[in-house]
């Protein structure tokens, strides 16, 4: 059981669901993004969905499962976004595609869905980052999760009081020479095995940085495959 020290958040419980076939092939349509966590990775990675078969799905394979030697038979855990609920598929490695596009076959076990209640939409990504909590000398190396218009959910090993403000400074693909700039307030705190996720609110951007979000964030919604898909060529 996951264990929140504190959110300001609406606190959501999951709910076991069966989709119907139509839901299904919505939820898990091709060239949707799904976030994908493996026990022998250090954090949940992103790939794109190519096709759903009856009880199984079809992803592009990260190159982090060839790093990390995840094999048939393997246990995952991947999360879909998909209007007002997030999707969790408990499932199985069951095969591998060796041509191209190189895909993960996962059999799946169970679905449950959580009711996303969040004021903006969020859009899931692996973005590097560099955190400077307020009065704290060294700056810590975190990884965006996810990012709406107004917050960040980010995963790193140290940890930081809740209700602190950070100043964030994001490598997001938008200006080649600039980060993607602003401060913001830890607002959740999930303790993981390896590591601890955060979940902050922006509250302070100037007018220039606002401009990135705002063309990040359009970006997303146009294309949000076409970020992930980068990754994976």
């Amino acid at each position: 059981m996951m264990n929140v020290e504190l959110s300001n958040w609406i606190p959501v419980q999951k709910e076991e669901y069966v989709l119907s076939v139509k839901e299904k092939e919505e939820v898990f349509r091709r060239g949707a993004v799904i976030s994908i966590k493996h026990g022998y990775i250090f954090e949940p990675i992103l790939s794109v969905i190519q096709k759903t078969e009856g009880e199984s799905l079809y992803f592009r394979i990260p190159e982090e499962f060839l790093k990390n030697n995840v094999f048939k038979g393997d246990i995952v855990s991947c999360q879909v976004m998909q209007g007002e609920y997030e999707y969790i598929v408990n499932g199985t490695i069951s095969g591998f595609e060796l041509t191209y596009p190189w895909l993960v076959q996962v059999s799946i076990k169970s679905v449950s869905r959580v009711k996303n209640n969040r004021n903006a939409k969020r859009y899931l990504t692996n973005f590097q980052s560099k955190f400077y909590p307020k009065g704290a000398g060294d700056n810590i190396y975190a990884i965006i999760k996810n990012i709406s218009m107004t917050g960040v959910g980010a995963v790193f090993r140290e940890e930081i009081e809740p209700q602190s403000l950070v100043n964030v400074f994001v490598n997001a693909s938008i200006d080649k020479v600039q980060s993607l700039e602003f401060k913001a307030k830890v607002n959740r705190i999930i303790n993981r095995e390896l590591y601890n996720e955060y979940g902050l609110e922006i509250v302070e951007i100037d007018e220039l940085n606002k401009d990135k979000l705002d063309k990040l964030i359009y970006r997303l919604e146009c294309n949000e495959a076409e970020f992930v898909s980068n990754s994976l060529k």
